[in-house]
């Protein structure tokens, strides 16, 4: 049987995909204590003499280095530059106000990497705000200039991050004497968005840029920082997967486009369509992983919609959106107040007071939800 080229030229591709993304670190197969250094911290100096935001922070949170197949690059999180910043500094942008960035395994400077140049730059990048939406795309991709022989750089992985597949995080937590690793695994993917489990109740500020390894020894993601399980509201940690680090490696045009809020995109479809029709094409957005890609759809963004209902006096919709938002997001006590209020004003008390009790169930400090059942 003759078959063709092409079709012999992609499956041969397929082939060896599949084995890059199942071939081990070398590394990896060491006990963990020999493990190489990875984790790294950041050390900024600005030539205005200033350094960070506030004098406690001795670093910048974490860092790492990359293995392209062609060159050696260093990562750490976008919204470092929350900290590692100058006063006047609005955008994502060092231009020539950078001194000097160095990363080094903690209480090893002697390990170092020497940064050169940021490679998605983009002044019209807003740092920090409501119109800031860095934390969509949280990697900062620099090339470097001098890279100590002691450190491991890390493959990307490009394939599909799989729920269930196990973790590891390299961080270097302020409060922690050296840097550690901590065990996990996939709960769930959206979009970029990759929710990990987490084996630590301690506060891990500091982590934020830490990579996320598989059980390859392949990076998979960068760690943003803690969340909650979306289902159960039990801690959590979310990173974003290398989707973003691939497009900056290319070079792409339009990298730093922000997510839709789905607020906006629903907003007109609800004024001409209806509740049910717009409630009906959210789910199949919703249902739909690439549109992960392309939409924002946090509670905050649909409870913003439900918002506006309630102040245009529509309470019975508003609790509708409500509702979708909790069948997205379950463990949000300000959101089953947001119910709870919608109810009391479309006069049905009972269902104000359920919604009211649910949020002290998951939030039993909560003011607003005690508040008002005292109303009630």
């Amino acid at each position: 049987m003759n078959i063709p080229r092409y079709l012999m030229f992609f499956v041969l591709c397929c082939q060896c995909n599949y084995l890059l993304a199942q071939s081990k670190a070398p590394w990896m197969n060491r006990p963990k204590n020999q493990w190489p250094a990875i984790a790294l911290i950041n050390e900024v100096w600005y030539k205005n003499g200033e350094q960070y935001v506030h004098p406690s922070f001795q670093y910048a949170a974490t860092g790492f280095l990359i293995d392209t197949g062609k060159d050696t690059l260093a990562v750490t999180a976008k919204h470092v530059l929350w900290i590692a910043k100058m006063k006047n500094m609005h955008t994502v942008a060092l231009k020539n106000n950078l001194q000097k960035w160095l990363m080094h395994p903690k209480n090893n400077p002697a390990d170092s990497v020497v940064i050169e140049s940021l490679l998605n730059t983009d002044t019209t990048e807003i740092l920090e705000g409501k119109h800031s939406s860095i934390t969509q795309r949280d990697w900062l991709v620099f090339s470097t200039k001098y890279v100590s022989p002691n450190l491991q750089p890390l493959k990307p992985r490009y394939s599909p991050v799989i729920k269930g597949e196990p973790t590891y995080i390299f961080a270097c937590p302020y409060k922690e004497k050296g840097c550690v690793i901590y065990e996990g695994h996939v709960i769930e993917t959206m979009g970029n968005r990759i929710l990990i489990s987490t084996d630590t109740t301690q506060q891990v500020g500091g982590a934020s840029g830490s990579p996320i390894i598989d059980k390859n020894g392949q990076l998979i993601g960068i760690l943003g920082g803690s969340s909650a399980n979306r289902l159960t509201g039990q801690p959590a940690f979310y990173g974003l997967s290398t989707r973003y680090l691939q497009k900056v490696i290319e070079k792409s045009p339009n990298l730093n486009q922000p997510l839709l809020p789905i607020d906006e995109h629903l907003r007109p479809l609800l004024a001409k369509e209806g509740l049910e029709a717009t409630v009906n094409h959210f789910y199949r957005l919703y249902r739909n992983d690439q549109d992960h890609f392309s939409y924002d759809f946090s509670s905050e963004q649909l409870n913003k919609l439900g918002n506006e209902l309630v102040n245009s006096q529509k309470p019975n919709e508003a609790v509708r959106i409500y509702q979708l938002s909790l069948e997205v997001f379950p463990w949000s006590f300000n959101t089953y107040n947001l119910l709870g209020m919608a109810y009391e004003k479309s006069g049905k008390k009972a269902q104000a007071r359920q919604a009211f009790e649910q949020s002290l169930q998951l939030n039993p400090t909560n003011k607003t939800a005690k508040e008002a059942l005292q109303k009630l």
